[in-house]
């Protein structure tokens, strides 16, 4: 790996695209080309406000969003406009109107946000008592096409939405959370967002630009934990609270309750609630992550069950490799197969997590193809499962020294996952199916200060400076504490360095064989059976079945989910 810096930094966040890099210091905040290492901008700030931020926002990059113009239904809301008093809304203070806004950047303290343009100048904007006289600014997000903001108001009194085009506001009462609940609709922009006005939950659905209430239902749960837009903008799926039961919720996007799935109450392990949820980027799959030692992957089209994957206690997987970080006695790090069986460490709750309820986080998916699934286990912190999704099978184990606390999968290069755990070392481990095993490599810190944090950067042509290095552009990471951060640079291939095949691709064949999904051992996996057949089978549908043909949605209103819609499915459930 090739490291560049390190570069003085209280903070810093990477741009979506990869290309740029924000730190602030103790006066000012500079904005660095990755692909060049200089700084594009520097913009110097008050200290006091400099010492007081507390969140970083890049705006993201415009993906063919629908913009105001077209009508939509005129339905009564909660949101009113701006017209009331600067003190108890807050001001907003602007210069000329920027057109770019993929390279917006804003800082924010508890109490007032700023804007800036990264390549103009001449733009910026400030909103002064922010959080609109009832309490502290408790999260800062831009709009789907970073044409506005929104501020969370603490204790959840109101959601404010600013234009930076217009400096009109637009105020949202109630939202149930400041950082989760909420999301905008892919291509078009509508944001759906979860409050809680009295004693029951309800969605409401804004459409994009004017804010306007488009529709609202009250959802048939008790404590509803969070929402998400499935890729194609089709479906909101939410969840219910563990407490409260097993419940995931699927709407249409225009409000429609389609299915409520509560688990397998017919199978030997009964629900006992969800954790989280995740769409594939193709939205073939609702992943569930519930505190029943599984993972539920629901169809996208009858969002039943299409296979359960089990994170068993003991591990017993011929032909797939387990592997397992050693730490010598002078401290170095590797990875050495482990023998099977094997019983991960496990623990009843993990104490060094954030979130220490036990259960299953599933993390990510890999990028746009969607094939491979990681997760981890809450009781079993020091393991990562990674899971093909062609084959339904395991693809690989990784057992760690340490707890791990973050998965990432690169954003653009498949089959490539980073592993950060708790410890403070400044450890990174990586993984990928085209290495003949994962590597472990330690950032160049002489002492970790603070939190220690690694992240991909968004694109895969975020080119490596040092081309004489490296031929094309290579993975890219960040690596920061809180007072530094570096740039590394996988060498994915190079001369002697060059990893061999890997021996997982050569095991493809046995693991789609009869003989390994019904050896005598303990599987992971838990096929749903189709009715009038002996032996388990995967019932499901490929991607190219589900296939919808509809003309681009209206912004105004929300369209009808099975609007010119065609089911073209083979068997399954």
């Amino acid at each position: 790996m090739d490291i560049s810096g390190p570069y003085h930094s209280l903070k810093c966040v990477p741009s979506p695209d990869g290309a740029l890099v924000a730190s602030l210091s103790a006066a000012r905040f500079d904005v660095r080309s990755v692909s060049k290492l200089d700084i594009v901008r520097t913009v110097q700030l008050d200290a006091q406000f400099a010492s007081r931020v507390s969140l970083i926002r890049w705006s993201p990059t415009r993906h063919g969003v629908a913009r105001e113009g077209a009508p939509g239904p005129s339905l009564n809301g909660t949101s009113r406009s701006d017209q009331e008093d600067p003190q108890e809304s807050g001001s907003f203070e602007g210069s000329h109107v920027s057109q770019d806004s993929r390279s917006r950047i804003l800082l924010a303290d508890d109490r007032t946000v700023r804007i800036w343009d990264v390549f103009d100048e001449q733009w910026s904007a400030t909103i002064d008592g922010a959080g609109g006289g009832v309490g502290k600014v408790a999260n800062v997000e831009f709009s789907q096409d970073g044409d506005e903001v929104l501020i969370f108001s603490d204790f959840g009194v109101k959601v404010t939405a600013w234009s930076l085009k217009s400096s009109r506001s637009v105020e949202i009462r109630d939202p149930k959370f400041s950082k989760r609940g909420f999301g905008y609709r892919p291509r078009t922009g509508h944001l759906a967002l979860l409050t809680r006005p009295t004693a029951h939950d309800v969605i409401t659905l804004h459409a994009p630009t004017s804010y306007k209430l488009l529709e609202s239902f009250t959802l048939p749960t008790i404590d509803a934990q969070g929402l998400k837009w499935s890729p194609d903008g089709r479906w909101i799926a939410m969840w219910d609270a563990a407490s409260s039961g097993y419940k995931v919720l699927v709407y249409t996007a225009d409000g429609h309750l389609y299915r409520t799935y509560t688990g397998e109450t017919e199978s030997d392990i009964t629900g006992l609630g969800v954790k989280s949820i995740e769409w594939s980027p193709r939205g073939d799959y609702l992943a569930v992550g519930d505190h029943d030692h599984r993972v539920t992957l629901l169809s996208s089209i009858t969002f039943a069950p299409t296979a359960f994957l089990d994170h068993t206690t003991t591990i017993k997987i011929p032909h797939i490799p387990i592997w397992q970080e050693q730490v010598s006695s002078s401290g170095e790090r590797s990875y050495v197969i482990a023998k099977q069986p094997m019983c991960p460490p496990s623990i009843s709750s993990p104490p060094t997590i954030s979130n220490s309820q036990p259960g299953f986080s599933v993390e990510v998916f890999a990028n746009a193809d969607g094939k491979l699934l990681a997760t981890r286990n809450d009781p079993m912190p020091t393991t990562v499962w990674i899971w093909s999704l062609e084959l339904m099978a395991p693809y690989a184990v990784l057992v760690h020294h340490s707890a791990v606390k973050s998965l990432q999968w690169h954003p653009t290069i498949p089959e490539l996952l980073m592993i950060v755990c708790v410890q403070d070392e400044g450890i990174v481990y990586l993984w990928s199916a085209e290495w003949s095993e994962p590597r472990i490599f330690t950032v160049p810190l002489e002492k970790v200060v603070g939190k220690f944090e690694a992240r991909w950067l968004g694109q895969s042509d975020s080119h490596d400076p040092l081309q004489s290095k490296a031929k094309g552009p290579q993975p890219t990471m960040i690596f920061s504490d809180s007072s530094r951060y570096l740039l590394g640079y996988v060498r994915v291939a190079e001369g002697a360095n060059a990893p061999e095949a890997s021996p997982i691709a050569s095991s493809q064949e046995v693991l789609a064989s009869s003989r390994y999904r019904h050896q005598d051992m303990e599987s992971p996996i838990d096929y749903v059976r189709r009715e009038g057949e002996n032996g388990a089978s995967f019932a499901g549908h490929s991607p190219a079945e589900n296939t919808f043909q509809s003309s681009d949605l209206a912004q105004g209103g929300v369209d009808d989910t099975f609007q010119h819609r065609h089911h073209h499915f083979t068997g399954g459930t």
